[in-house]
């Protein structure tokens, strides 16, 4: 496989390049050394500082960050400095945590990156896509601080640190309407597709995609948060993913595959990705996502595990719940469901690869006795892993290498449909786009009764997105914006039931207890501003409201 130009600067860092990488330039204080003098010369010195930038971009580690939401369960919250604490309520402005999205480095980052190549002389229309490219990731980090944080400083255009620049916290309103100011630079230069070497980059779906993010944003917080009606915003959300529509993607057939290291080289659903290459470039997702004794290793670590909430909330074939559906048998929990669910998740009885090859019942309850039983070393704590990111047959599964999906056609399909359906609803159009996605999972199209009814439409479209993104870190975002998180994030993370004589999928029966949950509405919607920030820089204060 050719490695693109953003693949070699990603891999500045564990190996030897022939080409002067500018990522350490970009880590360091800009105006020092003798970068400035020695570097930023030529186009393919803009080349490479670019892809230095594009190391800003989200990637695999927001598998771990599901578990914010009700979506999955840290084993071990205290780890990685209290990632796990979210979900629960107990982070706090000194949660070390907290510092992996209050990142000001990756800023500066971008600023750098724009400042130098103002000054360089090479192709006009190059240097504009260079351009475009780094203001899509640089409004892309501002729209995610701006999610956890509210009010956020704003460094515009000159790469200062925030502890140099001493600025306060501007209004969020004003962080996103330059993140759009940058967005729409960014649509306008970018080309749509990309081939050969370049295959990765942003392109002009991407920044669609972003545009409509943002603006869906917007006219959630307006709409669920502020009481206040935003049917222009919603029009143009939907008219931004509306364009990405026209532009040739599709939904692949085989929901699974979308996520395998094999398909890494998929333009046909996925529009943007982080990327990874094996043995070069690698990641962990394999081994976090699987229980220990599974997989032909037998070495997962079953750090994070679905719950049993979510595992219960995919429909039958029929589009009814498990609680109303006919096809329900919970004797044999797993059949008549959702497709996506087998392909998403190991489940109790359902056949798993072992170290020897053979494929036998996953069976995680303790009266088994087996490796993967829960509460135990490498056995989690729901009773429930992920098959989605995981390489059962991969012999090296702590050096996973499949890309990470940031934007994916699945998602046009279901923003345009909760846009329409927020402004426009009962257009047939909702029906089509959410349709595609439900074929493609085995269930049944959405009835007319549904489709004529908003908030019947509004609560499948939200299930849709939910079992659609699993361990894609959208959730999180999602029961922020609808103001739901004080609903779902208020209630125990539980898991299999704890009686092994009762039906695995028996919902009424006792459970597991994986995690307490708190969500305080008056202060979790926004994370406090972390406290090493606010020790350097007083003006961040005051502090967001509760914190």
């Amino acid at each position: 496989m050719k490695i693109n130009y953003i693949l070699k600067a990603a891999l500045a860092t564990s190996i030897a390049f022939t080409t002067l990488s500018c990522e350490s330039f970009l880590d360091r204080d800009p105006l020092s050394e003798a970068s400035e003098g020695t570097f930023w010369k030529t186009e393919n010195d803009a080349l490479v500082g670019l892809n230095a930038v594009y190391t800003v971009l989200p990637g695999e580690r927001d598998f771990w960050k599901d578990s914010h939401s009700d979506n999955s369960v840290m084993t071990n919250a205290w780890g990685e400095k209290g990632l796990g604490y979210i979900s629960m309520g107990n982070h706090n402005a000194a949660t070390e945590y907290l510092e992996e999205e209050w990142k000001y480095d990756d800023i500066r980052k971008c600023l750098y990156y724009l400042e130098r190549l103002t000054e360089m002389s090479f192709d006009e229309n190059k240097k504009n896509r260079f351009e475009a490219e780094a203001r899509f990731i640089l409004a892309m980090k501002y729209f995610r601080m701006v999610q956890h944080f509210g009010d956020i400083p704003l460094i515009k255009e000159k790469p200062l640190s925030l502890e140099e620049s001493a600025l306060p916290r501007s209004p969020k309103s004003a962080v996103l309407e330059y993140a759009l100011e940058n967005v729409e630079f960014a649509v306008g230069r970018l080309p749509d597709r990309y081939t050969g070497a370049d295959l990765g980059r942003v392109n002009k779906a991407a920044a669609y995609m972003l545009k409509a993010n943002i603006l869906l944003y917007k006219a959630s917080m307006s709409q669920f948060h502020e009481g206040q009606a935003a049917n222009d915003l919603w029009k143009e959300a939907y008219e931004a993913a509306a364009k990405v529509m026209g532009m040739g993607y599709d939904l692949v057939d085989d929901y699974a595959a979308v996520f395998k290291q094999e398909n890494n080289l998929n333009t046909t659903e996925v529009i943007l990705a982080r990327q990874y290459v094996e043995d070069k470039i690698t990641h962990m997702l394999p081994v976090l996502a699987s229980p220990s004794g599974t997989g032909i290793t037998g070495s997962g670590w079953a750090s994070f595990c679905p719950t049993r909430e979510l595992i219960d909330s995919y429909l039958c074939t029929d589009g009814e719940s498990i609680q109303n559906s006919a096809k329900y048998d919970p004797t044999k929990p797993w059949e008549n469901r959702d497709e996506r669910l087998k392909k998403t998740f190991m489940l109790p009885g359902e056949p798993v690869l072992r170290p020897n090859g053979t494929h036998t019942a996953y069976q995680p309850h303790p009266s088994y006795n087996m490796p993967e039983k829960i509460n135990s070393e490498g056995g989690g704590i729901t009773g429930y892993m992920y098959l989605k990111f995981n390489e059962p047959e991969y012999s090296k599964p702590s050096s996973g290498f499949a890309n990470w999906p940031i934007y994916r056609y699945a998602e046009t399909l279901l923003l345009v449909a909760e846009a329409l359906n927020e402004y426009k609803p009962g257009d047939p159009q909702i029906k089509e786009a959410v349709d595609k996605i439900r074929k493609r999972a085995g269930l049944v199209p959405v009835k007319a009764a549904e489709l004529a009814d908003q908030a019947v439409m509004r609560k499948l479209i939200r299930e849709e997105r939910r079992h659609e993104f699993v361990a894609e870190h959208k959730r999180y975002f999602d029961i922020l914006r609808w103001k739901i998180a004080e609903d779902v994030l208020s209630v125990p993370a539980e898991g299999i039931n704890s009686n092994p004589n009762d039906k695995v999928g028996d919902w009424s029966k006792p459970r597991y207890l994986a995690q307490e949950r708190i969500f305080d509405a008056a202060k979790h919607y926004k994370w406090p501003v972390p406290q090493s920030a606010i020790d350097k820089n007083k003006n961040l204060l005051p502090q967001n409201t509760g914190w």
